[in-house]
């Protein structure tokens, strides 16, 4: 059974879902090593990912749309294998969220992934923000 079955019926044993007590996993080192890998690669996927959509504002060439989509595939691929090994890359709330109705993260680990990827991409937008001309962010023309 999953989280899910467990809402549905809340008088079923949720023993199937494997967790660390609390206090145990936030002393762990693999812990927060894992929440700081969701965080880093967060910021440097949506860093990455945004100056790749935003471009040269100088360029006339308006074709931009496979490099865009070569820069999201290529970055999320290289971070996912780079990252795997230590947090799992979710690198997407909805992957964690999934993880998590499944049994197979705990609810601290989703909770503090969440957050972790929350500020990496708020962390990355002010970078973008810091280091990009005011005129080359807004819409696209």
């Amino acid at each position: 059974r999953n989280l899910l079955s467990a809402l549905r019926n809340p008088h079923t044993d949720t023993s199937e879902c494997p967790e660390l007590p609390v206090m145990k996993e936030l002393k762990s080192k693999a812990f927060w090593r894992a929440v700081l890998a969701e965080l880093v690669g967060m910021t440097l996927f949506i860093f990455l990912s945004i100056t790749a959509a935003v471009g040269n504002p100088n360029k006339a060439n308006p074709d931009q749309e496979v490099k865009v989509a070569l820069a999201f595939g290529l970055s999320i691929a290289t971070l996912a294998q780079s990252l795997g090994h230590i947090s799992g890359a979710h690198l997407n709330p909805a992957v964690t969220l999934g993880l998590l109705a499944s049994c197979q993260i705990s609810l601290l680990r989703a909770v503090m992934y969440i957050v972790a990827q929350m500020f990496g991409a708020a962390l990355a937008s002010g970078i973008v923000y810091g280091v990009t001309k005011g005129d080359a962010l807004g819409l696209n023309t």
